[in-house]
């Protein structure tokens, strides 16, 4: 999703497949969209979408059962077209049927060949094999507005993984840092909090998921793991601290 209509305009975020969006605005071969999970608007490409009709779109909203590929890397194919489509974890599967790892977009059929994972029924109950899954992802580049395996940021980080572990978060550091409840001090901080970041003005720029122990794994760089205490994360090689804490935060 882009901020205006070009591709070398900048990438706001990314659309996973699975994604629903509604369109408010078109210009020549693009669309302006709103991702229903998180309200986020940007500009993309009409080719890349696959349109629903109303009665379709209806029927994947009320869809609340929660599937999601999680190999870094499944081949999604459409039984009509015999086509293969490639697409990394975090991709939700609308009425998948693990008997048969099927499902349905619009009207079409697809056959996934790669790892499903459904949503734990508590975001609690999932807490270790999210922190499991996000070690996976260390070392994975930094890409501004990316949410995906192959390259992402610090807020898309931790929006696709809480999102297949059952919490559906903002887009932005910032909005992310008003959802869920506030904890006190670092020493209180538990494994899958949120610990956010300022820039020395008291905007929030950053966010990271704490691992318990003193550390935390977020994108900065690249996916990596840094101690973290009351001031902030302690950058061991340059010896100096990189983000300063403002905000905890807990969704279970």
């Amino acid at each position: 999703m882009r901020r205006t209509v070009s591709d070398a305009s900048e990438m706001l975020t990314e659309l996973l497949f699975g994604d629903l969006v509604t369109v408010v605005d078109s210009y020549r071969q693009w669309v302006k969209v709103e991702n229903r999970m998180d309200g986020y608007e940007g500009w993309v490409d009409s080719k890349q979408l696959m349109p629903l009709s109303k009665e379709e779109f209806d029927e994947h909203a009320a869809d609340t059962s929660r599937f999601f590929t999680s190999d870094f890397l499944c081949a999604l194919e459409c039984q009509q077209e015999g086509s293969l489509l490639r697409v990394g974890m975090g991709c939700r599967l609308p009425f998948y049927r693990p008997d048969s790892r099927t499902f349905r977009m619009g009207q079409r059929l697809f056959v996934c060949h790669g790892e499903v994972m459904r949503s734990p029924e508590s975001f609690v109950m999932g807490m270790d094999a999210m922190m499991e899954r996000a070690v996976t992802l260390l070392k994975t580049p930094y890409l501004w507005g990316g949410k995906t395996n192959f390259a992402l940021d610090c807020s898309g980080l931790t929006q696709c993984l809480f999102r297949m572990y059952g919490v559906d978060l903002p887009r932005d550091a910032s909005q992310q840092a008003c959802v869920g409840d506030s904890v006190a001090l670092i020493d209180e901080a538990r494994k899958g909090d949120l610990l956010f970041f300022d820039d020395g003005e008291g905007r929030i720029i950053h966010v990271g998921i704490y691992m318990g122990s003193g550390r935390i794994i977020h994108a900065s760089g690249c996916v990596r793991i840094d101690p973290v205490d009351h001031q902030g994360i302690f950058r061991a090689e340059s010896g100096v601290y990189s983000h300063h804490l403002r905000l905890i935060k807990r969704l279970a």
